[in-house]
């Protein structure tokens, strides 16, 4: 590594791995770009630094070194293109790069707001299991000089992690005339009649969360979703491997305020022939199903909330829902009093 010269130098752009695959294969398209403050410390006390205010700015624009750009972050063998498994490497190179290099790029904040953007997450249907607020990698054991020591895998990324379990309903019935107190997922019920003329009904348990984001530009799309399967392999370091699972895009006809022909949407859907994609392993949809905002029936919604009034609970949300207003039974007299037993006293 070489420290930049700010005299002679004023940019310095290197490409990564990965990013050098694509472009030899003419697949380099960047759309997107961030900005990063991993190398400036901002406050000197967390470096030893004892200073005065006014000379926080000359320290980090004239007085700190900073390093040439790093495009590399694993080992030239550990993702060789050799033509051997090159589109596994590939895949799995992109994922590893993008959930570990510069993971914390700058965002933005509301103009009004004098606070830093937060995340509000309430859970309509569901129960956590246990919280992290960081994710820590994998532990690997290092030996070294006969000096054995445990590390983690990756650099610690503050990124909340929610564990939760998933259980299905499972209860027999008669085809057609049993209503249990769940959702029936065809998919997943055997359809198989018994001599008895009872049928076995399957129906998952459903995870609804009202996210919200504060303090920040409200846009359009405001979120992201990424699904990730935990596989049981692990790379060089220790780290275990992920594969990013794919969803079915849905058919636009409009990019960038242009039409687009049928045959060239399709395409950009994977929809070859307007064929709809085969649902394998790779797929979300193999595993369940992810819906948002207007996806979700609203009828599971309002049946939530109105489980969450029962419980004494509220939702707060600036999220508009529409549900017909419930009226809950009241327990007990309505002329009971709440005063103690004894004589209030007099004054």
């Amino acid at each position: 590594m070489k420290f930049f010269n700010p005299k002679e130098e004023v940019l310095d752009l290197q490409m990564t791995n990965y990013g050098r695959k694509l472009l030899s294969n003419g697949e380099w398209k960047p759309t997107y770009y961030a900005f990063f403050d991993d190398n400036v410390l901002y406050d000197g006390q967390y470096g030893g630094i004892t200073e005065n205010k006014n000379n926080i700015e000359s320290r980090i624009q004239g007085e700190t070194p900073t390093l040439r750009t790093q495009g590399n972050f694993t080992g030239r063998e550990e993702y060789l293109f050799d033509d051997i498994g090159d589109l596994t490497d590939r895949v799995r190179l992109g994922t590893y790069e993008k959930l570990n290099v510069m993971p914390f790029s700058l965002g933005s904040t509301s103009l009004e707001s004098t606070k830093t953007p937060a995340i509000r997450a309430q859970f309509l249907e569901g129960e956590i299991k246990g919280l992290e607020f960081n994710s820590t990698g994998s532990a690997r054991t290092l030996n070294v000089g006969g000096s054995v020591s445990t590390a983690l895998s990756q650099q610690l990324l503050k990124i909340p992690q929610i564990e939760m379990d998933i259980e299905y309903k499972i209860t027999v019935g008669e085809p057609g005339v049993s209503q249990p107190r769940f959702v029936v997922d065809p998919a997943l019920t055997p359809g198989t009649i018994y001599a008895d003329g009872t049928e076995v009904l399957v129906g998952p348990e459903q995870v609804i969360l009202v996210v919200e984001e504060f303090n920040a530009p409200f846009d359009f799309e405001n979120f992201d979703i990424e699904v990730y399967e935990i596989t049981d392999e692990h790379g060089a370091l220790g780290e275990q491997i992920l594969n990013q699972l794919n969803f079915v895009m849905p058919l636009q006809m409009v990019e960038n305020n242009i039409l687009l022909d049928k045959e060239e949407a399709e395409v950009k859907a994977g929809r070859i022939n307007g064929v709809l994609p085969v649902i394998d392993s790779t797929y979300v949809r193999y595993f369940f199903d992810v819906n948002v905002d207007d996806e979700i029936d609203q009828n599971i919604l309002c049946k939530s909330i109105s489980k969450l009034s029962r419980a004494g609970k509220s939702l707060f949300t600036d999220v508009e829902i529409q549900c017909p207003d419930v009226s809950t039974p009241i327990v007990g007299t309505i002329y009971a009093s709440d005063a103690l037993d004894e004589d209030c006293p007099d004054y």
